[in-house]
């Protein structure tokens, strides 16, 4: 009986647990993704952006983005379309033009404009941004994180910038 008791209590919790579920994005995703590995390596002080797509549902949607904010230690602040853009492209200019090397500079400039049309691709269907300008990755990266939510497809977007320090 006391078994019995534990198992209803741990399938209790489990339902009670976020139904908040990352999903893969698509494969042009995954191919930037890997050019970005293969550029990163090459270039230490140069970073793509991150993206994380959650999927939740309209009844969790608020308490779904809370348990991310808590999870992640976000101090989350309003912010807008423009505002990301604005901050990741100036972000990943300032890391290119840390290379000399025209060749160099024009590899990740490619790689960046990639990154560009893959938030463009993103942003349809997006209402809502507020940022972290202060995330925290590892030991050794600082990043900037900014938060999106598609109400309408109930999905969270977290995209990310980091920063070797």
């Amino acid at each position: 009986m006391r078994y019995v008791s534990i198992i209803v209590f741990v399938l209790s919790f489990s339902a009670q647990a976020s139904a908040l579920t990352g999903i893969p994005l698509n494969s042009e995703h995954a191919a930037l993704r890997a050019e970005c590995d293969r550029i990163e390596e090459s270039y230490p002080d140069f970073a793509c952006l991150r993206f994380e797509l959650y999927q939740s549902s309209s009844e969790n949607l608020v308490r779904d983005l809370k348990e991310l904010k808590e999870l992640n230690d976000w101090r989350l602040q309003q912010a807008s379309w423009a505002l990301l853009i604005e901050t990741l492209m100036s972000s990943m200019n300032h890391q290119i033009h840390r290379y000399e090397d025209p060749a160099d500079r024009m590899m990740m400039e490619k790689t960046k404009a990639k990154n560009h049309w893959q938030l463009l691709q993103l942003k349809q269907g997006l209402e809502h941004f507020w940022v972290d300008p202060n995330t925290y990755w590892f030991p050794s990266v600082n990043a900037i994180s900014f938060v999106a939510v598609n109400i309408t497809q109930s999905q969270i977007l977290v995209i990310s910038h980091g920063e070797r320090n």
